[in-house]
């Protein structure tokens, strides 16, 4: 995802033309809507409407900052983009194969759509009123599928990282304790070896915690391969649960005698 961004937290310094390049940054990475996933597309479409906020406090402000007006200058661009990303990410709730973390997203996407045609159709005369009822109900289809369609696994990149990021946690939290005790004087190595390696490993672990976050913000935008997703899900359930009760005994049973 554009996790290096920022938009909408606070105000991004640089100007207008620093502004500009992180416009395109967005629209960069919203240029082949096919290879994100809906996490992706959702994600895409937050950035967009924070974009399209601040566009539309520069048309009103008295003294709109110059980052505002570089936003309000491609206001077209973006309302554009917006469009097809919703187009997209509607293509993908006609048949939702949405993960555990997307579910949610694609109701809140869907239910926004619902709460913009209602508050339509409330101002609008009889000869609307049929289309927007009749979009309302296939909108309340589209919710309804969401909510019941079983969630599918994610990627295996996604499940690998989350699990390298469990392993991090759990180690995080025997070297960080101990490397504060080495550091206030509380702790002697045996070695300079020893020290070396300890050193080593909780630098790797510390490095690991702070880069995991974005690989694993990259591979949920990803689209994913279903077919992969599930036979790397299913493989992984067989690896837990080990060998059938029966594994043991066919194995002895089909060894060679012993010889004496």
């Amino acid at each position: 995802c554009v996790g290096t961004v920022g938009l909408g937290s606070s105000p991004i310094g640089g100007g207008g033309a620093a502004m500009a390049a992180q416009v395109d940054e967005v629209l960069e990475y919203l240029s082949d809507l096919e290879a994100l996933s809906f996490y992706g597309l959702s994600h895409g479409l937050a950035k967009i409407q924070k974009l399209l906020e601040r566009a539309d406090h520069a048309a009103i402000a008295k003294a709109p900052r110059p980052e505002d007006v570089a936003i309000a200058d491609r206001k077209e661009e973006l309302l554009e983009q917006q469009a097809q990303l919703r187009r997209a990410m509607g293509s993908l709730v006609e048949k939702p194969s949405l993960s555990k973390r997307e579910k949610p997203l694609a109701d809140t996407f869907l239910q926004d759509q619902l709460n913009k045609l209602q508050s339509q159709s409330a101002v609008a005369g009889d000869a609307r009123a049929a289309a927007a009822a009749k979009a309302t109900e296939r909108l309340q289809e589209l919710i309804r599928r969401v909510r019941e369609t079983a969630p599918v696994p994610e990627s295996k990149e996604v499940r690998t990282i989350e699990a390298s990021i469990k392993q991090q946690e759990a180690e995080w939290k025997e070297v960080s304790p101990l490397h504060d005790k080495w550091q206030a004087g509380r702790h002697n190595f045996k070695s300079n070896a020893d020290l070396q390696t300890f050193r080593r490993r909780y630098e790797d672990c510390k490095k690991g915690r702070e880069t995991s976050g974005a690989r694993l913000e990259k591979a949920l935008c990803a689209r994913r391969d279903e077919a992969a997703s599930f036979a790397a899900a299913a493989a992984d359930a067989a690896a837990k649960a080990g060998p059938g009760p029966g594994w043991s005994t066919a194995k002895k049973a089909s060894a060679p005698p012993t010889m004496r």
